[in-house]
């Protein structure tokens, strides 16, 4: 009877603990549950950027070319390289016995010409369209690169060839902003109509003393051979920054993208912008052999480089052509945001991810938030966390409790050596007693 007794005893104490702990920890229990967050962070606002160092170059804004049929036609040159010359001004004496040749380069760059003329026209025309109907997202691409002979067209193998390319790609970004677009495009085809001027110039020459114009307003940069013809390069006076992104960078550099170059000769370091990004690979050139030798970085691709232009806020023309100089892209940046360590993110997926937040109660509620990049091993917040918040960068004991109130670690703040020294045991048995 006893052995049943204590059995019974048993059982009964055994169903009353385990009912009552089903009513402690159970999901409808009114009793408040508590877990562990031994570490946490108070979030403060500050701002974040993400740099790329590049080497960078001065060079001219536009390089303009004037040809020359043959060498024998150059009578005498009237300006050296590296001279200043103006627009129309006589950069070479010409034979006139000659000049019948010379007059098929003109007319094939003046034809040349007149066909950028009407691709710019063109693109033009369909941006003021697309700004009237506010139309968002639009495009307008034109790129022509064409060989040009007498008759302005195709050429033959008799006619005087002269390579020219147009390239106008204008993006117009989903917001509408055509101003700046329709701005560029105005100044390429004034630019292009300056040009044609001068030709024009040229062809009406006598033939008794007939001279090479200068494009444009600049600097004679070089005197060169394009097959039988030559070929006399004027820098415009108007300089940009020229660098070069690798096809790991090319996607993390954005037009409008702040810039701040540094140089010797300038004063500070003054601010730019990325102005383009081509999307085609550069061409062999003196800047891309020299940035090679410059940058020491590695690349998974040789082939893939990208010319970036930066367009300087402030005058650079106290910088030579070709001086190398310090640029700094901020490929991203964010304003007034917090930062939390990665590790304390879950879930994370692109620019979204989920932190853990005690809210004013005290429990730990799961928030959604935007993490557009990482910056020195923390992710960088700009939506739904804010300066203030309680974030738990660490694990959460006992994480089955849903939401869980917390319990923080007790803050200690123990003295220093010097300090506890400094005491004799009196005194810490007066401050216990009488504090």
């Amino acid at each position: 009877m006893n052995k049943l007794g204590n059995i019974a005893v048993a059982v009964a104490v055994t169903a009353f603990i385990a009912t009552n702990l089903m009513l402690l920890y159970g999901q409808k229990s009114l009793i408040p549950k508590y877990v562990y967050a031994p570490e946490t962070e108070r979030m403060v606002a500050a701002d974040y950027a993400e740099k790329l160092a590049k080497e960078a170059f001065v060079v001219p804004d536009m390089v303009y070319t004037a040809y020359v049929d043959k060498e024998a036609t150059v009578e005498e040159w009237l300006v050296r390289e590296g001279e200043q010359v103006t627009a129309g001004q006589p950069i070479a004496k010409l034979d006139a016995g000659r000049m019948e040749g010379q007059r098929s380069v003109w007319q094939s760059e003046q034809n040349a010409l007149q066909a950028q003329e009407r691709e710019l026209e063109s693109t033009l025309s369909q941006l003021e369209r697309e700004r009237r109907s506010s139309q968002s997202g639009s495009r307008s691409n034109s790129n022509t690169n064409e060989r040009f002979g007498n008759s302005g067209s195709s050429v033959d193998n008799d006619s005087p060839i002269v390579d020219l390319s147009v390239d106008v790609n204008v993006d117009v970004p989903q917001e509408g902003a055509y101003a700046h677009a329709i701005t560029a495009v105005e100044n390429q085809l004034a630019d292009i109509r300056r040009q044609l001027t001068v030709v024009e110039a040229q062809l009406e020459q006598s033939g008794e003393s007939p001279s090479l114009l200068s494009p444009a307003e600049g600097t004679v940069a070089q005197v060169h051979r394009q097959g039988e013809q030559l070929a006399v390069d004027v820098y415009s006076s108007e300089r940009t920054i020229l660098t070069y992104a690798s096809g790991e960078e090319w996607q993390d550099i954005q037009q409008g993208d702040r810039v701040f170059i540094q140089a010797p000769g300038l004063d500070a370091a003054i601010e730019g912008s990325v102005y383009s990004i081509a999307e085609v690979e550069a061409p062999e050139s003196k800047w891309l052999d020299t940035y090679r030798s410059l940058d020491n970085r590695d690349v998974s691709n040789p082939l893939a480089y990208y010319e970036v232009r930066v367009l300087p806020n402030e005058d650079v023309s106290t910088l030579p052509f070709a001086n190398n100089v310090n640029a700094v892209v901020y490929t991203q940046e964010a304003f007034d945001a917090v930062a939390v360590k990665t590790d304390a993110l879950t879930g994370k997926y692109r620019d979204e991810a989920i932190v853990t937040v005690i809210d004013g109660d005290g429990y730990a509620v799961s928030v959604p938030v935007i993490t557009p990049f990482d910056w020195k091993g923390q992710s960088v917040i700009t939506d739904n966390l804010y300066a203030g918040d309680f974030v738990i960068t660490g694990p959460i004991y006992d994480r089955n409790i849903s939401p869980p109130a917390t319990i923080l670690p007790m803050p200690f703040e123990w003295p220093s050596k010097e300090e506890w020294k400094a005491h004799d045991w009196r005194d810490y048995t007066r401050y216990i007693l009488f504090r």
